[in-house]
């Protein structure tokens, strides 16, 4: 939200150099209008006007990702003028940018203080909220953005997002739908609803949604991977590799689409692919536990035990408390002969989820082998109270 100043004849004094800058800030002459600025506040650094100087070459700064300039400028503004509230939404966006959350939702509140009825500030504050995992309070965000401006797409569109998240179906449709009627180019409602649509197992409706999304955002990567999603789900792989390779043509590092891929070769039973492509998501990011784990599955899968077990010590070391690879490694163990240490990693998946019926299972395994035969019989047991032994182990994930 641009602060709109009034554009008169260009002379000589700050307020004149002010008025010139803000014309050419408005026609995105940005580089002429910052230097206007700039001698402005040189001619006369105590204008009454200064502050609004300050906050304009500020959000020229802050549009050219030149952040500590915009904060700068914002701090200047917010000194000269602390009851303006445009200049805390305004700083506010830039500690949003910068993942700065706390300060952004403190300048939010100071804007709403100031300005009780500013629908945007209700509306980025309650993004950040979402964000953190507080949605009561993101909730009533929302609620008061749209009490306040019941015309904006994107204020139903995030409580749609929200309801959904909660698994209020119905609530998120209505809002979803209203966000859609009110601008059928938001291309984020679409995504949101054809998520909604997913959940719900109704893939042709959320392919339906995806396809009008990327036809408003044809370069929107996360978009082609949402649908590869929806197609590796129905088991068209061919369809969904498609997708994921069309994300990471547009966004060669994008490493969930890498993964995402290697996947659906995985689940294609092209392996070498699948490795290739686990591999190249390790390669982006050296800490992505979930690309080691699925690589893991795919060199088990093609009979490479150690390069599967060393995938899934890895995974371990990243993120001690995933179970899955635990149990996985166990049942390398467990082929190896070495019983000890397949008990010993099941006992740790059951220890961090105690409803794990593979772990049961593989350990009741591991036990007999051993001879200890009351201990295998004491999980075989638990493994029936859980369902039975599993008829097929999971092997991949997103």
């Amino acid at each position: 939200m641009l602060c709109v100043v009034c554009v008169r004849a260009y002379g000589e004094s700050a307020l004149d150099y002010w008025r010139e800058a803000q014309r050419l800030q408005e026609e995105g002459n940005f580089d002429q209008a910052l230097e206007l600025y700039t001698q402005g506040l040189r001619i006369e650094p105590q204008h009454q006007h200064s502050y609004k100087i300050y906050n304009n070459r500020g959000l020229i700064y802050y549009f050219q990702e030149n952040y500590l300039k915009a904060l700068d400028d914002f701090n200047k503004a917010i000194e000269l003028n602390p009851k303006d509230s445009e200049l805390y939404y305004n700083r506010g966006n830039l500690y949003r940018t910068l993942k700065m959350v706390e300060q952004a939702i403190l300048d939010y509140t100071t804007t709403i203080q100031l300005d009780p009825q500013n629908a945007f500030a209700y509306n980025n504050r309650g993004i950040l909220y979402f964000e953190k995992g507080n949605l009561d309070r993101a909730e009533a965000d929302y609620h008061k953005a749209i009490q306040f401006n019941t015309k904006d797409s994107e204020f139903y569109c995030n409580r749609g997002n929200l309801y959904r998240t909660e698994g209020h179906y119905e609530r998120a449709l209505l809002d979803l739908d209203k966000a859609i009627a009110l601008n059928p180019y938001n291309a984020v409602a679409y995504n949101y609803r054809s998520m909604l649509h997913f959940d719900k197992g109704n893939y042709g409706k959320a392919k339906a949604d995806l396809d009008e999304a990327i036809k408003i955002d044809t370069e929107n990567p996360e978009l082609y991977c949402s649908r590869g999603d929806i197609c590796r789900a129905q088991g068209y792989y061919d369809w969904a590799v498609a997708d994921y390779s069309k994300a990471i043509k547009l966004s060669p590092k994008y490493v969930s689409a890498f993964n995402r891929r290697g996947s659906a070769y995985f689940e294609k039973g092209d392996l070498l692919e699948a490795i290739e492509d686990f591999t190249k998501a390790i390669t982006i990011n050296t800490r992505f536990a979930l690309a080691y784990y699925n690589r893991g599955n795919a060199y088990f899968e093609k009979e490479r035990y150690e390069d599967a077990r060393k995938d899934f010590t890895k995974v371990i070391s990243l993120n001690p408390a995933y179970y899955q690879a635990y149990h996985k490694r166990g049942r390398i163990y467990l082929m190896q002969g070495d019983y000890t240490k397949a008990v010993d990693d099941c006992t740790k998946a059951i220890e961090l989820n105690n409803l794990y019926r593979d772990a049961y299972y593989l350990r009741a395994k591991a036990y007999r082998a051993q001879g200890k035969i009351p201990q295998a019989q004491s999980d075989l047991k638990k493994v029936e109270e859980l369902g039975g032994i599993p008829e097929v182990e999971e092997e991949s994930k997103k």
